[in-house]
């Protein structure tokens, strides 16, 4: 019994240290941020909001995270200091809010390592034009218009591997290679090019479903075909790298397939 007597009285002291405010606002913000965060990556998604919306509430859910994760700090600092309770709230917040940041994060320090590009083209000298596309650009989006040689520049250096595609077929049958190709990828196509061998046509991203503007041109080459390709985002001065990997792995699976 007085072993008993003993254990609670510590257990009770406890129970009477005051429960740290800062702890449960964490707690709370960084709960309340993953949702915030996530329906406006679900509703840009679903078209239900543009794309100016979707940043500003994302936006809202990665400054709650932020302000999680300094309260969480903060509960911690007075806990240690006084003894308080709320530790465990604490803690909760401060993941909660690593939860929200660590995609944006992720992100953000890949489009720190790259450089500033929204347009890639296999030949930045000649790059092909888009010319369906137009019809379907907002104002405030990028210009259609390559954007000149200091990117043409930026992207070599960057991406010296984006390249034409040689193969040794005959233009017309690499151009039903190529479409066929963009269509099982999903891309919307815009125009399929059966006489010019161009194709036009919009890739969405994973996440936001951004719309990015894509043309392929099939063009004698000896005895075989050229294929160029230019991938551009319709939104924001860097792509994070996007545009390169789509013509990257494009071209590819058509050198793969091809002959």
């Amino acid at each position: 019994m007085q072993l008993a007597a003993q254990w609670r009285k510590p257990v009770t002291a406890m129970m009477d240290e005051p429960f740290t405010p800062a702890a449960v606002w964490s707690r709370r913000l960084g709960i309340f941020a993953i949702p915030v965060a996530g329906l406006a990556v679900v509703a840009q998604r679903a078209g239900k909001i543009d794309f100016n919306a979707a940043v500003a509430a994302l936006g809202s859910g990665m400054a709650l995270a932020v302000i999680a994760i300094l309260l969480g700090i903060a509960a911690f600092a007075i806990i240690w200091v006084h003894g308080n309770r709320g530790a465990g709230a604490a803690t909760a917040g401060i993941l909660a809010g690593i939860l929200v940041l660590s995609a944006p994060a992720y992100f953000l320090v890949r489009g720190w390592e790259l450089p500033a590009l929204a347009d890639i083209a296999t030949d930045p000298a000649n790059p092909p034009a888009f010319v369906f596309v137009g019809a379907e650009r907002k104002p405030g989006e990028n210009p259609l218009a390559y954007p000149g040689e200091s990117a043409a520049v930026a992207q070599m250096a960057a991406y010296p591997d984006i390249q034409p595609l040689r193969v040794s077929q005959p233009p017309d049958e690499v151009h039903a290679l190529a479409l066929q190709l963009v269509e099982s990828r999903g891309w919307r196509v815009l125009d399929s090019g059966y006489t010019s061998r161009r194709i036009e046509a919009v890739a969405t991203s994973l996440i936001l479903k951004m719309s990015d503007d894509v043309v392929i041109t099939v063009n004698p080459d000896g005895t075989g075909a050229r294929v160029d390709m230019r991938s551009a985002s319709r939104r924001g001065d860097r792509d994070l790298g996007t545009n390169a990997q789509r013509i990257r792995a494009y071209l590819a699976e058509l050198a793969a397939q091809a002959r």
